[in-house]
Parts: C-alpha cells; structure tokens; sequence
C-alpha cells in the first residue's frame, strides 16, 4: 500500500504544531525539512526512534545501494569488480555522509524550534516558504557538518530563519561558515549582555587587543577605536518628570535629567554613563549588521541585560 501524502503532511503538521509551530512559521518549517531532507516525516520521526535501528537500517540500506550499483558497473562498462565497487563506495560514501549532516542539522533546527518557538507575530508574519536562494547556501554549509558543533550552529541559523525570513544573507551565511572556534566562543559569551546592536562596556567588561582584533577581523564588531558611545535623548514622564532616556530596540533605560553627569568624557568600562555633548551616554562596542544578524541565532534575555545595565 502507497502512502498517502496527505495523511502524512497532516501527521508532520500536528506534530510541529504540539511544538508551538503555527502558522506561517510551520509552513516554512514543512517546505524546508523537506527541500533538504526529502522526508519530513524522517527527520520528525528519527529523534524518537532507537539509534541502533536507524544505524542498522541506514547501514543495510546503503550496502544494498553501492552492491547494485557496483554490480551495474561490472555488467555495463565491463570494469574490474575490485575497482568499481571501491569508486562506488567513494561516491556513495560522500553523498550518504552529506545527506546524514544535512539531517542532523535539521533535526537541530527542530529542537531550537521546540525550545524557542516563534512568537505568535512571528507565526503569522512573512512569505510561507523560505527563499531557494538561501535555502541553497544552507544546504552547501550543511552538507558538510560533520561535528556536533557545527551541526548546532547550523541549526541555530536555520531556525532564527525560519523565525524571521531575509535574516541571513550570503555575506552572513560566509561568516558564519569563518568563525573558527575560540572567536565564535567568545562572541556568544560578550553576546549575553546585548542590547539591539550594543553591548555596554560596564558589563562586558574591556576587551583586551587581541579579542578586538579578532572580532573586527571577523567582521561582528565595528572597529573600537578610541570608543563608541550610546547616547542618551531628553523625554518626560507620565508625571512631567524630565528623563534621560535611551533606546536599544524592544528595551530601554531611563535616568533623571538632575543626575550629575561626569565632568568629562570617560570611555573606561568601569562607568555606566559618561557625558557626550552635555548628555549622558553608555561606553559600548557596537555590533556590525553581520554581527547582530550572527547574534540573533544566540540566547538572550534583553530584560534581564536592561535591568543590570540599569541597576
């Protein structure tokens, strides 16, 4: 009996729906899984099944793929049994190793997905398919995840996209596939302190030289230089009251305008605010648009970060 394609996109459905997956956001979901896995249902399913029978199936299945073919080989070119089977092995070797890294990552997207689903807006907003263009790049990088590090970060890439289309350009895409490691490391530990594109000095602390480096080299952070600054503008409370106030996307922090600013400019990371131009102002270093786009794959509580930078 043929299975049913309905049934089966119904049952892969449900299944992202009881992970928080609505909407827009679970039809790009589906229409993903299934450009680079082929089976959806595959790769739904696989985390639940035991790994000794998805090793022995996925052995099985092979073997009998390079025999066949091997078999062809010998029949139709009339080549040495030896050598067809060992060029057939290489190829077939090469495509099941990217099939299964391609796989695995996203099984990871998954997983964030089930974690940090996307938010209501999120669900209901953008295009019901991902880009081709983009999905390409992923399934290039993809291919070639063999480590767990990497098949997690590829994850984490194509479940924020799933999150938010148009994320994750090319030149994003080429960086992430750069970061070596350590840098990589140490961009998502200054990371936990971000505010949009800001991450405030007093508490990332001062970075010494070769960290800079590294991530301006990188291209996640703007070149430091004699320091960058967050300034704050003039507002008023509910009250009349006189604030200063500044912004950071979704989150902000806010002072009373009778606060004794300091007398000069001091960009040392021990100090909250300094004073630019008769305004306070937050020493920070300042995100490129490839190093917020990199940062959103990150964990990150902004309420959390806006309550120490306030306190």
């Amino acid at each position: 009996m043929s299975e049913d394609h309905l049934d089966n996109e119904t049952s892969v459905s449900a299944s992202l729906t009881e992970t928080g997956i609505e909407a827009k956001a679970r039809s790009r979901t589906i229409s993903s899984l299934d450009r680079l896995c082929g089976s959806i249902i595959d790769v739904i399913s696989a985390p639940v099944e035991g790994v000794a029978n998805r090793r022995r199936a996925k052995t099985a299945g092979e073997v009998q793929i390079i025999e066949a073919v091997a078999e062809y080989g010998v029949e139709q070119l009339h080549l040495d049994p030896n050598f067809a089977r060992r060029a057939v092995e290489k190829h077939y070797g090469k495509l099941f190793s990217a099939q299964e890294n391609t796989d695995a990552v996203a099984r990871e997207a998954l997983e964030h997905l089930r974690i940090d689903p996307p938010t209501e807006q999120e669900s209901r907003e953008g295009s019901d398919e991902l880009s081709e263009a983009f999905l390409d790049r992923l399934e290039f990088y993809a291919r070639s995840a063999s480590t767990d590090e990497l098949r997690e970060r590829w994850g984490r890439v194509l479940a924020a996209e799933i999150r938010k289309p148009g994320n994750f350009s090319a030149k994003v895409l080429r960086v992430v596939d750069e970061l070596d490691a350590q840098t990589a490391r140490i961009f998502e530990e200054i990371c936990t302190h971000r505010l949009d594109d800001a991450l405030p000095k007093v508490l990332v602390g001062e970075l010494g030289f070769s960290v800079e480096t590294s991530l301006t080299t990188a291209g996640l952070i703007i070149e430091p230089g004699f320091g960058q600054l967050r300034q704050f503008g003039s507002t008023t409370d509910n009250n009349g009251k006189e604030l200063w106030f500044c912004g950071f996307d979704e989150m902000a922090v806010a002072i009373p305008a009778t606060v004794e600013l300091p007398r000069a400019l001091d960009l040392d990371s021990s100090h909250a605010i300094t004073r630019s131009e008769d305004h306070p102002a937050i020493p920070c270093y300042v995100l490129t648009d490839v190093g917020k786009a990199i940062a959103s794959i990150l964990p990150l509580d902004e309420a959390d970060v806006a309550a120490s930078l306030a306190k």
